[in-house]
């Protein structure tokens, strides 16, 4: 799911306060949000990224490095 096309295509912006209290694990000093449809929120912490599912809360897909990401 992940993918530098995936990612290319979404609309990201800062975390605001109130998102980083619902994902207080963020550790990079601007971490990224999107959404993807109704059903996924997408986070880039640094080089991390995660797909979590927003009506189970739950991560779908992850990568460790999204700069190791195929072109």
């Amino acid at each position: 799911m992940i993918t530098r096309d995936f990612l290319a295509g979404l609309d990201f912006r800062v975390m605001s306060k109130f998102d980083r209290m619902g994902f207080a694990g963020c550790e990079s000093p601007t971490p990224l949000i999107a959404e993807f449809g109704d059903k996924f929120l997408v986070i880039i912490d640094g080089d991390y990224c995660e797909v979590t599912d927003v009506n189970e809360l739950e991560v779908v897909d992850s990568c460790d490095n999204i700069r190791e990401l195929a072109y």
